[in-house]
């Protein structure tokens, strides 16, 4: 009966070690054992082979070293069983020399589809008469097996003309039975994977200190490692015992050589990197006006736990939830600087898995505030004039709160004094008639809702003249994120004849014959529509808004376009989604609206000129009033 290997581990000994293809007869595989081969070796090398009516393509030289006598055959079966696959071999021996090779004692060239083969297999056997056959439709792919004795020595070419993959080597025959037709190879011992732990994605693992792990008997064998099988198997590229991996998971493979025989074993483990990302500290509200709680949110790896200082003092620990996230309220009341130092993720017993120095900080300012620029002047007619007339002050609400977002209110007050104390506040400023002549100042306090201490002034005018302001309306002609924006003012009605501007631009006549204007805006933000009397007489504004976005900015600290964020966002918008992303779509940056936004960094890093793109959630306020919940994507340069 044959005894038929199939052996998964490769094992196989190499009778030169130097880092040399096994396509020629010295660099030859010596077998120890019994094998499967997974190769990288490709080409013909030095032709070198005879008899069958063929040449070298692909060729990988095995040598085998018997150890028992007997008969000694193979089955070879190539990887890809593709019926088009055509394997080759050659049998030179016994103990034949590289330099004199003589011819072949077996061959066998036969095309399996040409011989009209069912499978691409070949080889020796007991059921072939023949020494030699082929090329192409001669024989059946198999010749005779050979006789053996103990301390022969054969060389066997495979060659592969159509394909180049592995191929399994299943020995048969008397010689391979009972301890096997090859020498032993050395212990290749199984050894648990290495972990190493990570901030970057990358790790360095010390191979060195697994020799005597992987074989105990270092005085006469070495161990090596390798990348790929194929590379163990080649004798290629073998690693330092240092070795850095950028891989979760990288397979190695640890071949053990045998000093005296130089046979081999092979066997793997797994290098395995677990990554612990850096902390990240949010803010709900930075810098702020006044003491209040403030949260404070860390962001990091799933279930990791975050020791961190405030102002230097005693180290606290918080633990990240299934999400990354940890947060906790923090009372303000002057500036504070909060410190990550370490990060650590437990093993289930509580011993800890993997840890990251961390070096992560944010500091909270405690800054005052500021009321909007540009407070509408009121200009009325006084049609009666009595020196009296009626004014909406709140029209200056929404420019008054343009430098802070949530949680601060307006009062208007006849004084300076009043304003800054929070006294006499005007009880109907919707409805103010004026007490005083034209011109009349006015101030508003914007003020903090919680913390009343934390306030801001400014002051406008109300002012009246004898015929009316214009009324008209505006148009938006285009929606929010364009190139250009236009805004077109129609149904102009009062006494007289008026005029229009944008923003501090030039003025344009309304007439019968230019019944409506229209103005290009480029960028985003809040634009007032002026329109007055030619004759001096009443002013009224009108203010639209256009979402858009910077083309590009320049984070260099110089105090000047050193923020990217959307401009334009109203109170509607408050809750508005920015997310940027790098030109591959990797998440950077989540932004508030009524942030900085961006500063050009990424987990605390500058990052390079170039195109970014980001994605912002957002409400369009429709011409007809209405709103609708909307999205859009571009993208923006960053400039250094």
């Amino acid at each position: 009966m044959k005894y038929l290997f199939s052996l998964i581990i490769l094992i196989f000994c190499s009778a030169q070690l130097s880092a040399q293809q096994p396509n020629d007869c010295v660099n030859a595989i010596v077998i120890c054992g019994n094998s499967s081969f997974s190769s990288n070796a490709s080409g013909a090398g030095v032709q070198e082979v005879s008899g069958c009516a063929s040449e070298e393509h692909n060729s990988i030289w095995i040598r085998v070293d018997i150890v028992q006598n007997g008969t000694l055959g193979f089955d070879l079966i190539p990887d890809n069983a593709d019926i088009s696959v055509d394997y080759d071999f050659w049998i030179y021996g016994p103990n034949e020399d590289c330099s004199s090779l003589t011819s072949p004692i077996r061959c066998s060239t036969t095309n399996p589809i040409a011989a009209g083969q069912t499978n691409n297999h070949t080889g020796m056997g007991s059921v072939s008469s023949e020494a030699f056959e082929g090329p192409g439709a001669d024989g059946d792919s198999y010749v005779e097996w050979i006789n053996v004795l103990s301390g022969e020595s054969y060389y066997i070419v495979v060659d592969r003309p159509v394909g180049n993959g592995g191929f399994e080597l299943n020995w048969t025959g008397s010689a391979a039975q009972g301890t096997g037709a090859f020498p032993e190879p050395p212990t290749a011992n199984m050894i648990q994977d290495l972990e190493e732990c990570s901030d970057t994605g990358s790790a360095q693992f010390n191979l060195g200190n697994l020799r005597s792990s992987i074989n105990s008997d270092l005085s006469n064998n070495e161990v090596d490692f390798y990348e790929t099988l194929a590379n163990a198997t080649d004798n290629l590229n073998a690693l330092p015992n240092n070795y850095t991996s950028s891989q979760s998971v990288k397979t190695i493979y640890a071949k053990v050589t045998s000093n005296s025989t130089q046979c081999t074993n092979v066997t793997e483990f797994n290098l395995i990197i677990n990554q612990i990302d850096n902390i990240q500290i949010e803010a709900s509200e930075n810098p702020i006006c006044a003491p209040r709680d403030v949260e404070i949110q860390f962001s990091g790896s799933a279930n990791a736990i975050v020791e961190y200082e405030i102002d230097g003092g005693s180290t606290q620990q918080i633990q990240l939830n299934n999400s990354g996230i940890a947060t906790f309220n923090l009372f303000v009341d002057e500036e504070v600087t909060i410190s990550v130092s370490n990060t650590y993720v437990e093993n289930p017993d509580g011993s800890i898995q993997c840890s990251a120095a961390q070096n992560e900080s944010l500091t909270i300012l405690v800054e005052g505030i500021s009321v909007g620029e540009n407070l509408i002047d009121f200009y009325t007619c006084d049609g009666d004039q009595d020196g009296k007339a009626i004014f909406d002050l709140t029209e200056n609400d929404s420019i008054a709160l343009a430098n802070v977002s949530g949680g601060y209110q307006t009062s208007y007050h006849f004084t300076q004094t009043q304003a800054e104390n929070g006294t006499n506040a005007i009880a109907t400023p919707s409805n103010f008639e004026n007490t005083q002549n034209f011109p009349q100042e006015i101030w508003v306090r914007v003020e903090d809702e919680l913390f009343t201490n934390c306030y801001a002034v400014s002051s406008f005018e109300l002012d009246a003249y004898t015929n009316a302001p214009p009324s008209f309306e505006v148009e938006r002609s285009s929606l929010n994120f364009g190139e250009e924006h236009t805004i077109t003012v129609t149904n102009v009605s009062g006494i007289g004849t008026y005029e229009f501007s944008i923003g501090n631009g030039n003025w344009q006549l309304i007439d019968d014959a230019n019944p409506s204007i229209s103005f290009t805006i480029e960028g985003g933000g809040q634009f007032t529509v002026t329109g007055r009397h030619t004759e001096g007489c009443g002013i009224s504004f009108q203010t639209v808004t256009f979402i858009d976005y910077p083309k590009y900015f320049t984070p260099n600290q110089d105090g000047i376009n050193d923020y990217w964020n959307i401009v334009g966002f109203q109170q509607n918008n408050r809750n508005a989604e920015i997310l940027i992303f790098d030109r591959f779509g990797k998440l950077l940056k989540s932004i508030a609206p009524n942030s900085r936004g961006w500063d050009g960094t990424y987990h605390g890093k500058s990052m390079p000129s170039n195109d970014y793109w980001f994605l912002v959630k957002y409400v369009e306020i429709l011409p007809d009033g209405t709103t609708t919940n909307k999205s859009f994507k571009s993208n923006f340069s960053l400039i250094r």
